[in-house]
């Protein structure tokens, strides 16, 4: 088995490996990773000791962090229970692991490395409960928290902290339905409302928080009939019928933006200057037109066309945060998520309200969208044109045995699409392919079946205006 992917960076030199099965030692030895004379050292850019969870992500443990964090969390956790009480009108409490952790000692468990809060919901469907959610979402941050809201049911708060690598508090609505509970998108079970209500406080962290009238209940759902006994590797693995109805309620937010908000920040410090791609664009743009930059990563294209007097705007999904963003006149950023069929049609209007002409311009992001991200990119297309326009395609045709060695070696995600795919998608929405370039090395890249070099290719195509005319 492969080493997970977030921890294969840290394989530097040589450790001491135990491999446990349940309760049976399967391996025990000193591993030398490479030739590096030293010990692996799992810290991140903050000199802190870092973990892979049961998710397969990097995270802080609290019981690596300094003295204080603890009674910080369970103070901002307390501040944000006021503000969904006296602002928003919702009773909310601590839950999950945090309960957990609660309910066995009165504090955090150490290899727990966020807050969890829940809050019910009254209203009737999942539109409004989503309402709701941008409401406490507004009001929190009018208390001055920063937040990131991660699907319509779920949002992070993030919390500066003494030690540079900041917190998380998320908070998840709960609400009672058709007899069940639901708490995001793991619980979905006949529940009393007494065993919720009315809410209780329990100490956490020299604090007392609000917590269910049952917390035993409402832990056992989670996390069995065990839930006293500590187990570093139990994972609640809720059924696919719960995943994918949460899903169609209320989206997610955050599919692979973990990933590439690693890729951006890496290729932002590079700052690297425009690619070949936009340099032969540029002189081929209409005189006063708009670039759509979709998929910008690090907005070096799109500084590019804004520096040379074409305004831009750039619009990822993962945007790198403002301080390595290049400035430029004339350049514009927003996010747009191709996996959120809502957010993808929202932006896509605003960004046909513009009057003049645009063109949509996208590098190196076909292959980087699975199959339903890559047919919101052509609804973004056919609404953000409807005034017409032209779309300026450049990507990279892979093979699938390339495909799996790439995941391997770099992890993240690429998908095998090429020109007649794209030129059917093009056709679907009536456009019509102007010029293009490498689409007979794409084509047999893609359908090569050992591992061979990726071939780029480019497209032109030509978006009519809606009704025959550009008014």
């Amino acid at each position: 088995m492969p080493w997970p992917k977030r921890l294969r960076a840290f394989l530097v030199g040589w450790s001491d490996v135990r491999v446990v099965a349940e309760e049976r030692t399967l391996f025990t030895g000193r591993v030398a990773f490479t030739e590096d004379d030293a010990a692996v050292d799992m810290r991140d850019r903050h000199g802190l000791p870092v973990i892979v969870d049961k998710w397969g992500l990097l995270q802080r443990p609290f019981d690596t962090r300094g003295e204080g964090l603890l009674g910080l969390l369970a103070d901002e956790s307390q501040r944000i229970i006021d503000v969904l009480e006296n602002t928003c009108d919702v009773r909310s409490w601590i839950s999950f692991g945090t309960l957990l952790g609660a309910a066995r000692s009165g504090k955090a468990i150490g290899h727990d490395s966020d807050v969890d809060l829940c809050y019910l919901s009254e209203k009737a469907t999942p539109a409004e409960m989503q309402r709701e959610l941008w409401d406490i979402a507004r009001a929190l941050r009018a208390e001055g928290m920063s937040l990131q809201i991660r699907a319509g049911c779920f949002l992070t708060v993030q919390v500066p902290t003494p030690d540079g690598a900041g917190a998380g508090i998320d908070v998840y609505t709960t609400f009672f339905f058709d007899g069940n509970l639901y708490e995001t998108a793991t619980v979905r079970t006949p529940v009393p409302r007494e065993a919720l209500l009315p809410l209780k406080p329990i100490e956490f962290e020299g604090r007392m928080l609000p917590a269910p009238a049952d917390p035993a209940k409402i832990l056992e759902i989670s996390y069995g009939p065990n839930w006293k006994v500590p187990d570093p590797s139990f994972q609640h693995q809720p059924g696919p019928e719960i995943e994918q109805r949460f899903d169609g309620w209320f989206g997610k937010l955050w599919r692979q933006r973990r990933e590439w908000n690693a890729f951006n920040r890496t290729a932002a410090k590079a700052a690297p200057g425009p690619s070949a791609f936009a340099q032969d664009v540029l002189p081929r743009l209409p005189e006063g037109v708009r670039v759509l930059d979709v998929g910008a990563g690090t907005g070096a294209d799109a500084a590019y066309f804004a520096r040379a007097g074409v305004p831009t705007v750039a619009l990822d999904y993962a945007l790198p945060r403002r301080r390595i963003w290049p400035e430029a006149e004339g350049l514009s950023r927003n996010e747009v998520n191709l996996y959120d069929v809502r957010d993808v049609l929202t932006r896509a209007v605003l960004l046909a309200r513009h009057r003049g002409p645009q063109v949509v311009y996208a590098r190196g992001l076909l292959e980087s969208l699975a199959p339903d991200g890559r047919e919101q990119f052509w609804q973004l297309v056919a609404t953000a044109l409807r005034r017409g326009g032209e779309v300026h395609l450049e990507s990279q045709a892979w093979s699938r045995p390339a495909l799996a060695e790439r995941t391997e070696a770099l992890g993240g995600r690429f998908w095998p699409t090429g020109p007649a795919e794209t030129r059917r998608a093009a056709e679907a929405i009536g456009a019509e392919v102007r010029a293009e370039s490498g689409v007979r090395a794409a084509e047999a890249a893609l359908t090569a079946t050992t591992s061979v070099p990726p071939a780029t290719w480019r497209m032109t195509i030509h978006v009519p205006p809606r009704g025959g005319s550009s008014a």
